[in-house]
């Protein structure tokens, strides 16, 4: 019986790695992980773009996921969205989504622009 291995594996000397992704349905983003335009930033239309990823991915993901996603977007609906509460619902779907590399770009947008705001 042959074993496959999809590990890295490495025997001294030096390994520097950018985007890198390992096995079947491995997923590797390049470039930047955060929204970089300058003064403002369209944080309805990144919530917008997230809940699009969420539902693009919505088998790949684990379904608290998917009701973290629509909270999200349903607090900073709101007129009076809580920072706290955005903020910490955000970092929960990031916790819950990083197996799933664009949900978890997307994410990292979104936190990015909340805290920038």
């Amino acid at each position: 019986m042959t074993e496959i291995n999809y590990g890295i594996q490495q025997s001294g000397g030096v390994s520097q790695v950018g985007n890198q992704a390992v096995g079947p349905g491995a997923y590797a983003s390049g470039g930047s992980l955060h929204a970089t335009a300058p003064a403002a930033v369209d944080v309805a239309a990144l919530v917008r773009h997230l809940v699009e990823v969420v539902d693009r991915h919505r088998g790949d993901l684990p379904e608290p996921a998917v009701g973290v996603a629509a909270q999200v977007r349903d607090e900073l609906s709101r007129p009076d969205p809580q920072p706290a509460r955005v903020e910490a619902l955000l970092h929960r779907l990031a916790a819950l989504a990083a197996p799933v590399a664009p949900v978890a770009v997307a994410v990292t947008e979104v936190i990015r622009a909340v805290q920038a705001s």
